[in-house]
């Protein structure tokens, strides 16, 4: 029995082993995706746009204001939603959003999703009518 096990933990070492090795591979070799990102190629005109999103259980209100060409704040309104959950997730989604100035690279919140979903909808559909003026 122990020549038995410890075939089997040195088999699963190499396995892990391989893996590793591939998935180092893979994040090299993958780049992000295009879209939402505003590195300066997109020119936001400033002021306060708002959009409203369907939600889970309603309409979800995102406001952004762009100043000097940048976002500076994202303020979303779920109240309509489950507090514990939607509610929650918008005000994750907006703190993220405020940081990173687009929806690229943020994700959903686990057990939110419709939410999550609307809050990042109503931010791209702000950017594009601050970049439209």
């Amino acid at each position: 029995m122990p020549k038995r096990m410890l075939r089997n933990v040195l088999l699963m070492a190499v396995v892990t082993l391989l893996m590793a090795i591939a998935l180092v591979f893979y994040i090299r070799n993958t780049q992000p995706l295009p879209g939402g990102e505003n590195p300066g190629s997109v020119l936001l005109h400033d002021g306060v746009y708002t959009s409203v999103q369907q939600g889970y259980v309603s309409e979800v209100t995102v406001t952004v204001t762009v100043s000097s060409g940048m976002v500076s704040s994202v303020e979303a309104d779920a109240s309509g939603e489950t507090p514990a959950l939607g509610g929650v997730a918008a005000a994750q989604l907006a703190e993220s959003l405020t940081e990173a100035g687009s929806t690229a690279n943020v994700d959903v919140v686990a057990g939110s999703t419709f939410t999550s979903q609307a809050v990042l909808a109503g931010m791209d559909d702000c950017l594009a009518q601050a970049a439209a003026g």
